[in-house]
């Protein structure tokens, strides 16, 4: 993948110097990483995110759910394009929930953003939506798995989007939901596939350029199976 740049914002200093940046990603790999800083920050990962949303914007509509201690927006290094995801980090846990639970499927700038609380990828993608979340992959044992796409290009149809998970085995049912009113895609799809298919390509795609856009791909999972108050991982549409 392409290198990343960084496009961060922190609140003013309180009392403390703040963590040094020296450009590094974030701890755990970047969309996995760990929390935030010591005590009890918290750190979001926001998914699906119009290019259009700069920190200015993400910081508004977060900070009316608390202290929002830092902002990040990755950036392609050599295009200075954003990756169409970023992170917020609150001071404390209840906050974090409180955003969680309120900012999650909203539509922010056009495209119905994913909220939830971003971990190491050992813990799995986001709040327990993801691979290794929550027991594993298909913990259930089910013969088929359903898989959430996420931060899909508003160019990116059925077709191409079969065509990218075909590579691994049989598609066997592909919706990705449009508004009800405009008809406009909303930038998320779901992929159901025979289950050791799904771990291969949810392996191998998760994080892959779709249609110029850095997809996601986890298992989808009711939102009762989902850990950090909202997760990520899609489940019950289509």
């Amino acid at each position: 993948m392409a290198d990343v740049g960084r496009s961060r914002s922190r609140s003013p200093d309180r009392g403390g110097p703040p963590p040094a940046d020296n450009g590094a990603p974030p701890q755990g790999g970047g969309v996995g990483g760990g929390g935030g800083g010591g005590g009890d920050e918290v750190r979001l990962y926001i998914g699906n995110l119009s290019y259009n949303t700069d920190e200015n914007r993400l910081r508004s509509e977060f900070e009316a759910h608390g202290t929002v201690t830092d902002v990040f927006l990755p950036q392609d290094r050599n295009t200075g394009r954003p990756r169409g995801f970023g992170f917020v980090t609150y001071g404390n846990r209840n906050d974090a929930m409180d955003a969680i639970s309120k900012m999650d499927s909203i539509d922010l700038d056009g495209r119905t953003i994913r909220v939830n609380e971003s971990r190491p990828k050992g813990e799995g993608f986001g709040g327990g939506g993801g691979a290794g979340g929550g027991g594993g992959f298909n913990a259930s044992g089910a013969a088929d798995v359903k898989l959430y796409v996420g931060n899909l290009s508003f160019d990116t149809n059925e077709t191409s989007l079969r065509g990218c998970f075909e590579r691994f085995g049989a598609v066997s049912d592909c919706f990705l939901p449009a508004d009800r009113d405009t008809g406009r895609p909303r930038g998320f799809a779901f992929v159901t596939m025979a289950a050791a298919d799904a771990e291969k390509a949810m392996g191998q795609t998760d994080g892959s350029d779709l249609d110029g856009r850095t997809i996601r791909v986890n298992e989808s999972r009711p939102r009762g199976d989902r850990g950090g108050g909202g997760g990520f991982g899609g489940g019950g549409a289509g």
